[in-house]
């Protein structure tokens, strides 16, 4: 999530749970909103404790729907279509039987490849109701790229939307394991409808399977996390229920309560897929009884006309979607009239920009910004709603502690004592990386304390603030680009010797991909080339936006590990000078 707040606004934010015991040792009284720093230097959350029930995901989700089974969960903001709490929760359950019947089971996986409509969230629960797995993939993905996450998760069954299923299908000759085709629109040959199957009478829904909440997992979203090519996230049940816990506790939640007069709306536009709308997003509107209104992308008119129509109340975004609130005329002050909060997170959002924002809107409204990773389910750090440090992440969410480590001796540093590595110790801690031990030996170490690969530094009240990324990963746009993923690919032109690739400050999108190519001798190969080799095989926000730059070669320490810092460190001199007009961006 986003790193830095506003200097004037108030910062929100959400939260997880603990139960190990090196978490109850730490628990001792303290004060609400007095960060507990311990002799070890470990941070406490300020929070009281919550407790985390130990229920499958989808119990505790349809539990608390059972209150507001007649209110509206969903609005398909394209076509209209509706669904109440009470029908979602038949439907997921219909599902759950359908697919039964098509012999998945627990534990297998089904993969998730569709923009944001209410059929994604049914599908999401249907299968977390019978003990499968969810693997959420980006549906801006290239037919190789979904090919791959389906082979590593091995999936088995595919559910898919009109929009994507050409792609999908593709993926379904790349990598063959897939027995089902599932898509949100009318059945063709060799490919079922999701509405069809929600027309299951429910009688094979296996009501008897055994979910253990804290060992068996939910879903398997992908992430790069400090480094390398993207890996699949083990989140159990505890985790997002955890997390859901920790949204809602009262030192943060700035949900208004669901009653006869009114109900929040939310705008379903932040994609489920990724972590942020999957569990900030989606589950929150779930389990508080709210209304979502799915938008599959931010399109102009379509976006703009839902503000309209359906007065949005509770609003998440990331800082494109405030960019484009802002800067954008036809937007006018009076469409979020009705929004009394604002939830930004996947990417850090500027000063400058929140400034501007507000200057447009307003300060009716409530502006919340959190920290965390999809590994930690996702969020580690809030600040309080009423105690907004500018600048500041906030503090550790409820039972949960974090200590920021020197990157040089290892050894925890104090309030003011510099900067170091923020690492993470929490029941919102992924299970670890699928099919990959050692990666995940060199994010968790052996106390269970998640390195998350952020610098930061402390103040004397334990607010938490983010000063820089250790690791390599690239955001656009709130999504993860892995520098090794496009390096890899780069490799393969015939005309590349090597190759680097670093993220680069971008107004619009967060960052931008910039590569740095050492041609082979004699080659005639151009900038151009590279990128368009590039942009024919990936999604969107993996195209090299930032650039092709030649070089003779690329920095590297002694050990043969690219020096990417002294790549962006020169790419950044470059952009602040007067040189700016003569980058050649493609």
């Amino acid at each position: 999530m986003a790193r830095r707040a506003a200097s004037l606004l108030r910062s929100v934010a959400l939260q997880q749970q603990h139960s190990l015991p090196a978490i109850s040792r730490l628990s001792g009284a303290r004060k609400e909103y007095s960060t507990i720093i311990q002799d070890d230097l470990i941070l406490r959350s300020p929070f009281t404790d919550v407790e985390v029930p130990n229920v499958p995901l989808a119990k505790y989700i349809f539990d608390a729907q059972e209150q507001h089974a007649g209110r509206l969960a969903f609005v398909d903001g394209v076509t209209g279509q509706s669904y109440t709490h009470g029908e979602f929760r038949d439907l997921s359950m219909r599902l759950g039987s359908a697919l039964t019947r098509l012999d998945v089971t627990k534990g297998d996986v089904v993969g998730l490849v569709s923009p944001n409509c209410p059929e994604f969230a049914i599908t999401f629960y249907g299968v977390a109701a019978i003990g499968a797995v969810n693997t959420t993939v980006n549906c801006s993905y290239t037919a190789e790229e979904i090919a791959n996450q389906l082979a590593n998760s091995g999936a088995s069954v595919v559910v898919t939307h009109t929009t994507t299923l050409a792609k999908v299908k593709q993926a379904c000759t790349i990598y063959t394991g897939i027995r089902h085709i599932i898509v949100v629109g009318p059945a063709e040959e060799g490919i079922l409808s999701i509405h069809d199957l929600l027309k299951d009478d429910g009688k094979a829904f296996p009501h008897n399977v055994q979910i253990d909440p804290m060992e068996d997992i939910v879903v398997l979203p992908y992430s790069s996390g400090t480094t390398g090519l993207p890996k699949g996230v083990m989140l159990t049940h505890n985790n997002l229920v955890a997390n859901l816990q920790q949204i809602t506790h009262p030192g943060i939640n700035t949900l208004k309560p669901t009653t006869d007069e009114f109900q929040e709306v939310f705008l379903g536009l932040l994609p489920y897929y990724h972590i942020y709308g999957m569990v900030p997003c989606l589950g929150l509107s779930l389990v508080s009884g709210a209304k979502s209104v799915t938008l599959p992308g931010l399109i102009q008119d379509q976006f703009i006309s839902t503000l309209q129509k359906y007065k949005i109340t509770f609003l998440h975004t990331v800082p494109p979607i405030i960019f484009f609130l802002t800067h954008t005329a036809a937007v006018k002050p009076e469409l979020l009239a009705p929004t009394h909060n604002m939830t930004c997170g996947a990417a850090p959002v500027g000063e400058t920009l929140i400034t501007q924002f507000f200057e447009k809107f307003g300060n009716h409204l409530t502006f919340q910004e959190g920290y965390g990773m999809t590994e930690a389910s996702p969020v580690t750090h809030l600040t309080p709603k009423d105690n907004f440090i500018p600048g500041s992440t906030g503090v550790a969410v409820p039972n949960t502690s974090a200590k920021i480590v020197d990157i040089c001796s290892g050894k925890a540093l104090g309030p003011d004592e510099g900067e170091g590595e923020l690492c993470i110790l929490g029941p919102q801690v992924m299970k670890g990386y699928f099919l990959n031990d050692e990666a995940t030996r060199q994010t968790i170490d052996e106390a269970g304390w998640l390195h998350t690969g952020d610098v930061a530094r402390m103040d004397h009240d334990g607010n938490i603030f983010i000063v820089d990324r250790l690791k390599e990963l690239i955001k656009v746009k709130g999504l993860q680009v892995a520098p090794a993923e496009l390096e890899d690919l780069i490799r393969q032109h015939p005309n590349v010797a090597d190759v680097a690739v670093v993220g680069l400050p971008d107004v619009r999108t967060g960052e931008v991909p910039r590569a740095y190519v050492v041609p082979e001798p004699g080659s005639s190969v151009t900038d151009q080339d590279i990128a368009e080799f590039v942009e024919r095989q990936v999604a969107p926000h993996k195209k090299l936006a930032g650039g092709v730059f030649f070089t003779n070669d690329i920095p590297k320490s002694a050990t043969g590990k690219i020096l990417r810092r002294e790549l962006k460190a020169a790419a950044l001199a470059q952009l602040q000078g007067s040189d700016r007009d003569a980058v050649r961006m493609v």
